[in-house]
């Protein structure tokens, strides 16, 4: 990929690429370390080379979130952002069992994570009645996008999220 400047900063794109894959396989979807906060919410955070990531998120059967990385720091430049928002739909709210089946499934499904996807999970991955979808509009540059988890047995859709981000220029 290219370099691209943000800001004063001059970033090259399949490194942050690169980054953002190996961070997401350290965070969430790995168990990876996390830190709960009063509000309830819980973060990741991940640090390699130049780069340092943070995925923040509330709730469990809805959970928004963003994921940022900055440059170099903690409270460095914010060169690159992701939000979601979505999760399990509502008619299944309440149901702990279909809950924690829909989202380890979910998290086996963001461990596929690739440098050409990589926002979420892949663009399609099955594992026995579970399917994940990912549809993406546009590049790491700026991007929109939809998740979802199909329960092919008998419930449909049963997990739906939105996801949008972007590159960071001041």
């Amino acid at each position: 990929m290219k370099k691209i400047k943000l800001g004063q900063l001059e970033v090259d794109l399949g490194e942050l690429t690169d980054f953002i894959v190996e961070a997401k396989k350290n965070g969430y979807a790995a168990g990876g370390e996390k830190r709960r906060w009063s509000d309830g919410s819980k973060t990741f955070t991940f640090h390699n080379g130049n780069f340092h990531y943070r995925d923040n998120y509330a709730g469990s059967y809805q959970a928004p979130g963003s994921e940022i990385v900055r440059w170099k720091k903690p409270d460095g430049q914010r060169i690159w952002q992701m939000s979601y928002s979505g999760g399990i739909r509502p008619e299944f709210w309440g149901n702990s069992e279909l809950k924690d089946q829909t989202l380890g499934f979910l998290k086996g499904a963001l461990l596929k994570v690739s440098h050409a996807h990589p926002f979420r999970g892949p663009e399609r991955y099955r594992d026995g009645g579970l399917i994940y979808i990912l549809t993406i509009d546009g590049d790491i540059r700026k991007f929109r996008g939809h998740e979802c988890i199909i329960n092919e047995d008998s419930d449909g859709v049963i997990f739906s999220q939105h996801i949008i981000g972007c590159l960071v220029v001041p």
